[in-house]
């Protein structure tokens, strides 16, 4: 009898199993380690290319062992892992044929990347290649870095004689390699037609069809890659299907290649929730680590993804698998992740009257018990349209406590509604807003007294958003509750509804610039400014706004930042006053 011949792999198989996998380490290597400045420092630094070229003989890597990078991912429950193998400086961390630029013309000798790659492999870790477009050390590659246009004109070259040799260089990669993701980057500085990204693709996709691309040569592709920041509800394609994504981010404040000046590292406590954040939005962490000139991954790094692997041993089976949240709002500080007819419930904070509250949940609830040894039972009961879970007085993990929630069916949940109380006013407290911002995000969800706020506000194009119902239209009292410490006031603070700018008012509630108190047209672009609060959180008077009968989104911003922080904010409330009445 014949033998059956295996299925070859498609890259529908390799997309079912990324999105599985959920985790994974990012590793930025290559001779701008021996700087210790970040992987940019020849563009920001404005290093000549000539006194670049000092590096490669003082890289040694006296202390490499890819197979302790690997035993470090696989603690860390990592199932994959994407490795430069080219930066923007265009040097090859591979034995290429295509340059003398390249790391075996180093005092190491060595094909990284083939270390690198049969390491990882050995412990079941799949393995992916960063690549550059951008290269700053070819001749033909347009356009010039800014600062050596002049030395380095760009007459008698032509960026698609650089695209033929990118191309070889991404021939080899892959053919020795065999990647399950070619991990484009640097690729923003041209249009794709310009740069032919549909036949390079083209030509990698027939050496391995089954490996997946990212979205970095601007072409659709498998990967949506969004860089240092989380979207606030997930990603989905323009059939508003679920796509998938993945965040790369990293552990430190900037840089991702090493910095040996860097001081201001991720707690491994943000690093585990921000990870069951983004899965519980359906995509995947590609979190970086930046190694040392030697080879060896510095212990703050080392520390934190131990820490996250320790976690992970106890609530894997709450991340790998999983589909996003059913729950498009939590009155509660945690997530929700999905696995068929399970719901895992993560609770960053326990709540003080220990009860958990899903709202709008429709499936019968069949058993709700603790992710821990024995698999405790918790009571539970409907009120309404809610389910209440009563909870143990003490919260089993700090970090993420893990409750699996039983029920009959697919997940069946009716969207939670912002509106008003029964006195008419509409709080907004900060826990169902969106914290949103552009690469570099830096605004977080943070704890005090058991509230949550917006915090870490140190980045100017963060914003917190809110949709809510309005019972009337008309105007309303729009009053912030913040907390700024002494001598951090001044920031502004921009308030927009429905997407248009709104006028806002001194805290004594006049309209600034106005001694009358009269009332602005929307569209004014008028600021108030933040005042310092001791620290406290108080309720302070912001603008006044036009609402229409309905759904409403207000976003708050703070686009200039006077000093360290722009403030702590709990949440927003809404009014509606007499617009007729003298104030």
């Amino acid at each position: 009898m014949a033998a059956k011949r295996s299925k070859k792999p498609t890259r529908a198989d390799t997309l079912e199993w990324f999105h599985d996998v959920k985790f994974g380490m990012f590793i930025h290597w290559g001779v701008y380690a021996v700087l210790g400045r970040g992987e940019w420092i020849r563009s920001y630094g404005q290093i000549p290319q000539e006194e670049y070229d000092k590096l490669p003989p003082r890289f040694t890597a006296k202390k490499f062992e890819p197979e302790a990078w690997a035993d470090l991912a696989k603690r860390a429950g990592m199932k994959y892992m994407v490795v430069t193998t080219k930066h923007h400086d265009g040097f090859c961390m591979w034995d290429t044929d295509t340059t003398d630029f390249k790391v075996t013309n180093t005092p190491f000798g060595r094909d990284a990347i083939a270390e690198i790659t049969t390491a990882f492999r050995k412990k079941k870790i799949k393995v992916g290649y960063y690549f550059s477009i951008m290269d700053w050390y070819h001749d033909d590659y347009l356009p010039r870095l800014a600062f050596e246009a002049d030395k380095r004109p760009a007459e008698g070259h032509d960026v698609m004689d650089y695209i033929k040799y990118m191309r070889k260089q991404i021939k080899e990669i892959v053919t020795q390699g065999q990647p399950f993701v070619l991990w484009y980057d640097g690729g923003w500085m041209n249009t794709p037609d310009d740069l032919g990204a549909a036949q390079t693709n083209a030509m990698a996709r027939k050496i391995k069809p089954d490996m997946l691309i990212n979205d970095r040569h601007f072409t659709k592709e498998d990967l949506i890659t969004p860089e240092q920041r989380i979207p606030p509800t997930g990603i989905v394609d323009e059939d508003d299907k679920p796509a998938a994504w993945e965040a790369c981010i990293t552990m430190t404040g900037h840089w991702w290649g090493y910095d040996k000046e860097e001081t201001a590292y991720k707690s491994s406590e943000y690093l585990t929730r921000m990870l069951v954040d983004i899965v519980s939005k359906g995509g995947n962490l590609l979190l970086n680590v930046g190694p040392k000139p030697d080879g060896t991954i510095q212990r703050e790094f080392v520390q934190r993804l131990e820490a996250i692997g320790k976690w992970m041993d106890k609530y894997s089976e709450a991340i790998y698998g999983t589909t996003a949240s059913p729950f498009n709002l939590l009155p509660f500080y945690g997530r929700v992740t999905t696995k068929g007819e399970r719901l895992y419930v993560h609770v960053f904070e326990w709540p003080g009257e220990l009860t958990l509250r899903l709202p709008g949940l429709k499936n019968e609830v069949k058993r709700v018990s603790l992710v821990e040894k024995g698999r405790p039972r918790l009571q539970f009961e409907r009120d309404g349209d809610d389910v209440v879970i009563t909870l143990p007085k003490k919260a089993p993990d700090k970090v993420a406590s893990v409750i699996a929630v039983d029920i009959e069916g697919a997940p069946e949940v009716e969207p939670m509604v912002l509106g008003a109380n029964d006195k008419g006013v509409i709080d907004l407290p900060v826990l169902y807003g969106l914290l949103d911002g552009p690469h570099g995000m830096r605004i977080r969800y943070e704890v005090r007294d058991g509230v949550i706020h917006a915090g870490n506000w140190i980045n100017a194009a963060d914003s917190v958003e809110w949709t809510f119902e309005a019972p009337k239209r008309g105007d309303y009292q729009l009053s912030l509750e913040y907390a700024v410490e002494k001598g951090q006031g001044g920031s502004e603070v921009e308030v927009i509804v429905n997407g248009k700018e709104v006028p806002r008012l001194a805290p004594n509630g006049l309209v600034f610039g106005s001694t009358t108190g009269t009332s602005k047209a929307a569209g004014d672009r008028q600021v108030c400014k933040t005042s310092a609060t001791g620290g406290d959180f108080k309720r302070k008077k912001a603008a006044l706004v036009r609402l229409k009968k309905g759904t409403n989104v207000i976003k708050v911003m703070v686009p200039t930042i006077k000093r360290d922080n722009a403030m702590d904010l709990r949440g927003i409330s809404l009014s509606r006053i007499d617009t007729t009445t003298k104030r």
